[in-house]
């Protein structure tokens, strides 16, 4: 906790430089010290999502085929106003083949009574534009707030019924103009379950699940690549492993895909097959996993003392407590790709911490009876540990809850299955 108020601390203070800096600092682009520049932090976010697994990826690839191929069938097919076509391609686009579908008709029937009642209504004030003129603000009130107060499909009602007022404010040609309108919908609807067949079938609770596995496996892979720094650094016999810069970027990049893919499965309509109370858990774990990782790196590059003695019993003590705890973590990341089962937490071995403080107290002390600062620190890294573990009791039954569903989903896709787990042990 002191570590991460420390964090959030040092995170007000560079937004206070940041806001002292002159109008001049700012349109040159001047960064207070220690912030990465825009172009790089942009890079950095722009690789994360360079992987065949990010949501993010996904929909952009999804989204322009579809716009592409919507505009390459509206001038073939030459119809009347093919803006529409595009339009009623991006209304649609879900996170998933089904729910395409399902908005398709929605926008359909939506659109439908729209073209019935805006179509009545031309009917009825023919070509009084001030009529028109007056109940035009209604009608972009209603469109604006029906998708979320009442459903997707009044809002295209309302947005067909907007059209309708307003070519007829423009060029009086009555209600004729809705069924352009339906026509042109309904390609750009066909357009988008097409893509969504092809693209991404499977929905946004299985990519959630995918994006959960990758940060489970990266971020534990960095908190014990911190682990493995630590003991380096306390134990002179071996060398000193770096810094691991390249396990941190990587947990952070699998961080962001898995930000993308919550709020994809959030935004997603229908029945969530994940509890929200599941993800979230799910989520959380893997954040307080990276900000202990964090915490030990930062724990460690600190020390700058190297006391006498012998520490490999400590080190060893540490680097197996580590050890054990990637495993459980890589497993369950295994297991929410959908491949074995997420494991029982392992009985603590009572006698591990006794034996820990019976190292520390032989070896590491300035030889007055004082513990000294790497013996601290040693201390301090095996409570890291012991937090992390005691996390496991709180990941594993939304852990067991999610494996179960991502298992029969590679059971539904099993001619696209893939025969072994994405995240091998690397620890």
């Amino acid at each position: 906790m002191s570590f991460a108020v420390s964090a959030i601390a040092a995170n007000i203070g560079l937004v206070v430089q940041a806001r002292q800096r002159t109008l001049w600092q700012r349109l040159t682009g001047q960064h207070p010290e220690r912030v990465r520049s825009t172009l790089a932090s942009a890079q950095e976010r722009a690789k994360s999502h360079a992987e065949r697994h990010s949501v993010w990826l996904h929909n952009s690839v999804r989204g322009a085929i579809s716009l592409g191929l919507a505009v390459l069938v509206a001038d073939l097919a030459g119809v009347q106003h093919s803006f529409w076509v595009a339009f009623g391609t991006m209304a649609v686009l879900r996170s998933s083949a089904l729910l395409t579908g399902q908005s398709s008709l929605r926008a359909i029937a939506g659109t439908t009574a729209g073209l019935v009642i805006g179509g009545t209504l031309v009917y009825l004030v023919g070509t009084n534009t001030a009529v028109l003129w007056a109940v035009l603000p209604a009608a972009v009130l209603f469109t604006g707030l029906a998708p979320a107060t009442i459903s997707f499909a009044a809002g295209q009602a309302g947005f067909t019924i907007s059209i309708l007022i307003l070519f007829n404010i423009l060029e009086p040609t009555g209600w004729t103009v809705g069924l352009v309108r339906i026509e042109d919908v309904t390609i750009g609807c066909a357009v988008s379950v097409l893509i969504g067949l092809l693209f991404w079938p499977r929905g946004a609770g299985s990519a959630l699940g995918l994006a959960t596995a990758e940060a489970f496996a990266e971020s534990i892979r960095y908190l014990r690549s911190a682990i493995g720094y630590g003991v380096t650094r306390c134990d002179r016999l071996i060398p000193t492993t770096p810094v691991p810069e390249d396990e941190r970027s990587r947990a952070a990049a699998a961080a962001r895909r898995l930000d993308d893919a919550f709020r994809g499965f959030l935004a997603e309509r229908g029945t969530k097959h994940v509890p929200l109370s599941d993800a979230t858990a799910l989520i959380t774990a893997v954040a307080v996993l990276r900000l202990t990782a964090d915490a030990v790196l930062d724990l460690w590059s600190r020390d700058r003392g190297t006391p006498a003695g012998d520490r490999t019993a400590a080190r060893t003590e540490i680097d197996q407590a580590g050890t054990a705890l990637a495993a459980w973590y890589e497993k369950t990341a295994n297991a929410l790709s959908g491949f074995g089962e997420v494991p029982n937490h392992a009985d603590q071995d009572p006698a591990a911490g006794a034996r820990l403080i019976h190292a520390v107290e032989r070896d590491l002390n300035d030889g007055e009876g004082r513990w000294s600062s790497t013996a601290i620190r040693v201390v301090w890294t095996a409570d890291h540990i012991e937090a992390a573990r005691r996390l496991e009791s709180d990941v594993l039954k939304p852990a067991q809850a999610v494996a179960r569903l991502q298992r029969d989903h590679n059971a539904r896709m099993s001619p696209f299955r893939r025969t072994q787990p994405p995240h091998t042990p690397r620890c």
